[in-house]
C-alpha cells in the first residue's frame, strides 16, 4: 500500500513539475580548451546519466558473474586435487602396511600436503623413507611433520623409535632428552631409554632410571627383578673390565644391602671378576662369603678363579672338612685346586672321597686319568667302569658339579 501511495505521489509531481522544466530546458557544455567538446539539455544530460548508471550496473553484474564462475572452477580443482591427496594417502598406507615402502613413500609424501591428517600422513611417509633407508629424507618428513599443533610429543616419540632402529643412539639420546625436558615422566620416553641405555651400555643410568620410575616401567616384580639384575651384571662387568678394585669399591659402597645378601648377585660379582681376570679380587671376595655363610652355589667358582697362590682357599675348605655337613662338595673343590698345584696323589684322594657320596660323570673320568697317569691301570679301569655305570642310571638334576 504505501508503494503504491509513494508511486502515485511520483507521478502526481511529474504532472506538476514536468511543464515548468520543459518550459526551461536549460544546457549543459562541456568543453576542452575554447573547443567544445559536447552541448544538451539538462533532461537529456540527466537521462544520459541514468542510462550510463544502468550500464555500469550491468558490466557489474557480468563482472560478478564471470568472477564466480572463476572462483566455482577454481574451488572445483581445488576439491579434486583434496581428493586425490586424500585417494593417494590411503593408498600411501596400505602400501606401507604390505611392505612396498617404495610406491608408499612417493604416493605419501605427495598427499601429505593435503590430506584430512597431514601430520599422520607425514610421520607415515617418513616410516617409509625408513625403510629404504633415506634417513635424510625421513627427518625432512618428520620436520615437516613437527610443525603442525600438538604434535611434538608424539613426533618426537616416532623419531627416537627410527633413531633407534637404525642405531643413531646419539642422536636418540638427543631426540629423548629434549622429550623428556618437555614431557617429563612420560611412559614411552621411559620405554625408549630402556632401549637406548643398554645400547650405549649405560647400565648406571638404566639402573638410576628404572628405580626412579618404576612404575612407568609396567614391569611386575619378577620382570623388573630380571631386569636389574641383568643391569647389575652387565653394569659389574664394565667395572671389572677397568679394574677389580673399582668393582669392589662399587659392591661395598653404591649396592645396596639386600643385594649383597642376595647369592644373585654374589654370583654376578664374582662371575664378573673371573671374567675379566681379576682372579685376586675374586678370592677375597668368595673366601669373604664363605666365612660369612657357606653357600654350595658358589664352590664352583674356586676353580674358576686364575690366582698364583690357592693356599688360603685350601687351608679354609680344609678346615671346614671338620665342622661342615657338606664334604662331598669341599672334597670335590679341594680335588680341582690341587690338581691346580700339581698334587696329584692328593686330588686323587679326594675325588676318591667325594665320588663315594656325590658321584659324577665328570669326576669319574677325571679319576680314572689321573690314576692312568700314576701307574694304576687296574683301579682305573675299575673307575671307568664305576662311571660307565653311574652313567646309565638317572641323573640327579640336585648336584652341584665342578667343571675341571
Amino acid at each position: 500500500m504505501i508503494r503504491v501511495l509513494i508511486i502515485v505521489l511520483i507521478l502526481l509531481a511529474a504532472l506538476i513539475f514536468a511543464p515548468e522544466i520543459s518550459a526551461y530546458k536549460g544546457y549543459i557544455l562541456i568543453s576542452f580548451d575554447s573547443y567544445t567538446t559536447y552541448e544538451t539539455t539538462i533532461i537529456n544530460a540527466a537521462l544520459i546519466a541514468v542510462i550510463f548508471y544502468f550500464l555500469l550496473l550491468f558490466v557489474e553484474w557480468i563482472l560478478r558473474k564471470l568472477l564466480s564462475m572463476s572462483s566455482v572452477t577454481r574451488g572445483w580443482f581445488g576439491q579434486r586435487k583434496t581428493r586425490k591427496a586424500q585417494k593417494n594417502s590411503l593408498l600411501g598406507m596400505l602400501a606401507l602396511l604390505e611392505g612396498n615402502t617404495k610406491q608408499a613413500q612417493k604416493l605419501l609424501s605427495k598427499s601429505a600436503s593435503r590430506s584430512e591428517a597431514p601430520a599422520l600422513t607425514y610421520i607415515a611417509a617418513a616410516r617409509a623413507s625408513h625403510k629404504n633407508g633415506d634417513f635424510n629424507q625421513r627427518d625432512d618428513y618428520l620436520q615437516s611433520a613437527n610443525t603442525h599443533p600438538g604434535c611434538k610429543l608424539a613426533v618426537g616419540l616416532v623419531w627416537a623409535e627410527l633413531q633407534l632402529d637404525a642405531q643413531q643412539y646419539e642422536n636418540a639420546s638427543a631426540t629423548l632428552n629434549e622429550l623428556n625436558q618437555n614431557f617429563p615422566k612420560n611412559k614411552q620416553v621411559l620405554q625408549h631409554y630402556m632401549t637406548l641405555y643398554p645400547a650405549l651400555n649405560q647400565w648406571q643410568e638404566l639402573i638410576t632410571l628404572i628405580n626412579n620410575q618404576r612404575k612407568l616401567t609396567g614391569l611386575n616384580d619378577q620382570q623388573f627383578a630380571e631386569l636389574e639384575l641383568h643391569a647389575h651384571q652387565q653394569l659389574f662387568k664394565q667395572l671389572a673390565q677397568e679394574s677389580g678394585q673399582l668393582l669392589n669399591d662399587y659392591w661395598h659402597k653404591d649396592v645396596a644391602r639386600w643385594m649383597r645378601k642376595e647369592l644373585s648377585y654374589q654370583e654376578a660379582m664374582l662371575a664378573a671378576l673371573v671374567e675379566h681376570d681379576r682372579g685376586k679380587v675374586a678370592q677375597e671376595f668368595l673366601l669373604d662369603k664363605l666365612h660369612r655363610q657357606f653357600s654350595l652355589p658358589l664352590l664352583p667358582y674356586l676353580q674358576k678363579i686364575q690366582v698364583t697362590d690357592y693356599y688360603p682357599i685350601i687351608m679354609f675348605l680344609e678346615k671346614q672338612l671338620k665342622k661342615s655337613a657338606h664334604v662331598d662338595y669341599i672334597h670335590q673343590a679341594l680335588a680341582h685346586l690341587k690338581l691346580k698345584e700339581g698334587q696329584n696323589e692328593a686330588a686323587i684322594e679326594h675325588l676318591t672321597e667325594s665320588l663315594k657320596t656325590l658321584p659324577n660323570i665328570a669326576d669319574y673320568k677325571l679319576l680314572a686319568s689321573l690314576l692312568e697317569q700314576e701307574g694304576k691301570e687296574d683301579q682305573a679301569n675299575l673307575c671307568y667302569r664305576e662311571g660307565l655305570t653311574f652313567a646309565a642310571k638317572p641323573i640327579s638334576t640336585n648336584l652341584i658339579h665342578i667343571d675341571s
